[in-house]
């Protein structure tokens, strides 16, 4: 089981961010406070960003 974390860019603001494939809390945009990810139960959905990169 691969716990790793992404390198995401957001769609509103296009700043970069750090965050973790399996988060059990939401994730919100440092910059502009848009909602990047919520819990799923398991693996994140990602739902106001695209990823960049896999981490781990």
């Amino acid at each position: 089981m691969a716990k790793n974390f992404l390198k995401v860019t957001c769609k509103d603001c296009g700043s970069e961010a750090t965050i973790y494939s399996r988060s059990t809390s939401l994730i919100s945009c440092t910059v502009c406070g848009a909602t990047l990810s919520i819990p799923s139960g398991g693996k994140a959905n990602l739902i106001g960003c695209t990823v960049l990169e896999t981490l781990e």
